[in-house]
């Protein structure tokens, strides 16, 4: 009966340990700070522009999301936020692009009106894709915030056993579990 007992225990604490030691990467070794709230976007917002609400605020553009961002310390939302801001730089140097065309263009080949609409054209279409991108990359992150808020941590479960010395110069053995939810 012992034996039994025993090598129950032991597939126990074998199949326990398992659980413990699995990890995707929607589990969080860190709980989520306490004090972070959901993100809300706006009825009517689109790709080329959102409104968003932080607890219970607007924000006046997209930047203020950094802070909650990087609190959560989630590496996939602040890669896309990072791929938010690059994008947003990207839109915001293609507006320089028919500026530096006119001035270089004039100085040394002469002014050609046919070609300056068709750089600043291509550059307002250009600028356009980009804040879409950009817009597209801070909704993903937006999106996997407030998921990341709403996942409940998996149990957590854990197997323990000692030896111990007695006064009587015998051993005790114990055997213990632990749940947290």
């Amino acid at each position: 009966m012992k034996a039994f007992l025993l090598a129950g225990c032991l597939l126990l604490f074998v199949a326990l340990s398992g659980y413990a030691q699995r990890d995707t990467s929607f589990y969080r070794t860190t709980p989520v700070p306490a004090h972070l709230r959901p993100i809300e976007r706006a009825i009517g917002s689109s790709a080329i522009g959102s409104v968003y609400f932080y607890g219970g605020k607007r924000l006046t553009s997209a930047a203020s999301l950094e802070i909650p961002f990087f609190e959560l310390n989630d590496p996939l939302v602040n890669r896309h936020y990072r791929n938010y801001r690059t994008w947003t730089t990207v839109s915001r140097l293609t507006a320089l692009v028919p500026l530096v065309y006119f001035f270089t263009r004039t100085k040394s080949v002469g002014f050609n009106s046919g070609e300056y609409w068709t750089v600043y054209g291509g550059s307002i279409v250009l600028a356009f894709g980009t804040v879409i991108v950009a817009n597209t990359q801070v909704n993903k992150a937006v999106a996997r915030y407030n998921t990341m808020l709403r996942q409940v941590p998996r149990a957590e479960y854990r197997v323990g056993a000692a030896l111990a010395p007695t006064p009587l110069g015998t051993y005790a053995v114990g055997v213990g579990g632990t749940v947290r939810f």
